[in-house]
């Protein structure tokens, strides 16, 4: 979902506070009907016979029966499913991802900002996913919680972003620092985020940091900007730190799953990030992340995830957007058709949407020197600010706060700091004590 907040506009305003890896599955049918890390996924495929075909498809692929496989995808295509209910509508986008992989693809392209809608487009999406449901909220609410409680009695603020996008996080956390007793700290923000294609490469940048200093001066809060035009895996991480003697937080909403992990790329993956940002010594660390596994699974198993998945997001979007209007096939389509086609087409370092489990990132902040900082108690500020309906609700699962809908977990977010080492005991001191 970070690609999709790449497309946020400088010119979208929220108007106030509304505010190592998981054991694989065996087979595509417990794939689609296990879900380990929060219960069992009820999908009911025998009632829905496109996710069926879906997954005989997927079958048939990695069986190498192409023929039987192409005639399957092309069956579900023919039927015109992008307009029919959330089991149709997303058998209409993994029929399309099937058949490039029955074409031989494996580039996967899923970064949304390399392809994408017209601007307005884009835009109007993002304001819908935004405000018409909580799964980017959730994630922005959460983190700005865990971060006002780390930095409650600072006088200043270095907030560094993973992936700011249009920077629409901002204004939620600008509110409440406004509001705090004895008035706002000074918050330096210094955003990171891929160049744009052509002459100008921090265009995008500019527009965020305008954007969310147009906030900040209507809410008197003293703001700087800084943007870096990269890729998180080449991001110079002591020169962003030497610009502000402020402490600092670091904040990655839908960012990190887009970086590879070991097994991918030897020294440029995720757990070289986190060990680079453990040494900036943050008060806290805010991860929000997609609570599925996309990174470790073999193609069968991966395909049937990301089907659970992602039904369960087009559920959610079936029972909370109308049903015939363009920013809602923008974001079906565009927005998260990007998703599935990497997912199910991408192969090695192609495949940019790794996502994992909230139990497998739990293991690998703790490899990599962080411990969890407490998040529930935020869980009832996040749920009324949400205002949630249509099965959604906010369930706290420590380290962890969850975005459920019908008991199935979507989003999970998580705080963390660099693990506080504690001193040695007498006993262990005593053995190094010199005698005289």
């Amino acid at each position: 979902m970070n690609a999709i907040r790449r497309h946020a506009s400088a010119e979208e305003a929220p108007v106030s506070l509304r505010a190592h890896h998981e054991a694989p599955t065996s087979s595509a049918a417990a794939g689609l009907g296990q879900h380990p890390s929060s219960g069992t996924r009820q999908t009911h495929t025998r009632r829905r016979p496109f996710l069926s075909r879906l997954l005989a498809a997927g079958e048939a692929i990695d069986a190498g029966d192409c023929g039987r496989a192409r005639s399957l995808v092309e069956g579900i295509l023919r039927a015109e499913p992008d307009t029919g209910d959330a089991s149709e509508r997303i058998s209409g986008v993994f029929g399309r991802a099937l058949l490039a992989r029955l074409d031989g693809d494996r580039s996967g392209d899923g970064n949304l900002y390399l392809r994408s809608a017209g601007p307005r487009d884009m835009l109007a999406a993002f304001q819908l996913l935004v405000h018409a449901t909580p799964l980017i909220r959730f994630g922005y609410l959460s983190a700005n919680a865990a971060i006002v409680e780390a930095f409650q009695d600072a006088d200043e603020l270095h907030l560094i972003d993973i992936g700011v996008g249009g920077g629409t996080q901002w204004p939620f956390l600008l509110h409440r620092l406004a509001a705090r007793p004895g008035g706002p700290p000074r918050v330096r923000l210094t955003g990171i985020d891929l160049p744009c294609r052509g002459p100008d490469p921090e265009q995008r940048l500019r527009w965020a940091g305008a954007f969310i200093g147009g906030w900040a001066e209507r809410l008197k809060v003293p703001f700087e900007f800084h943007g870096v035009a990269s890729a998180v895996e080449r991001v110079d991480w002591s020169r962003i730190a030497s610009r502000s003697s402020a402490p600092i937080a670091v904040n990655a909403a839908f960012a990190l799953h887009h970086v590879p992990d070991a097994s991918v790329h030897p020294t440029a993956n995720r757990d070289a990030i986190l060990t680079k940002i453990r040494a900036l010594s943050p008060r806290v660390l805010t991860l929000i992340e997609p609570d599925v596994e996309h990174n470790a699974l073999q193609f069968l198993p991966r395909l049937s995830e990301a089907i659970g998945h992602y039904f369960a997001v087009f559920q959610a979007l079936e029972a909370l957007l109308p049903p015939h209007i363009a920013a809602r096939e923008t974001i079906e389509q565009v927005f998260f058709g990007q998703e599935v086609m990497n997912v199910v087409v991408g192969e090695g370092a192609a495949r940019v949407e790794r996502h994992e489990r909230r139990g497998a990132w739990q293991r690998r902040l703790r490899m990599n020197g962080f411990e969890p900082l407490r998040i529930a108690p935020h869980e009832s500020l996040v749920r009324g600010a949400l205002r949630l309906s249509q099965g959604f609700d906010v369930r706290g699962d420590e380290p962890a706060l969850l975005l459920m809908r019908n008991g199935v977990s979507l989003v999970a977010a998580s705080a963390w700091r660099p693990r506080q080492v504690p001193p040695p005991s007498r006993f262990i001191s005593g053995l190094f004590r010199r005698t005289p």
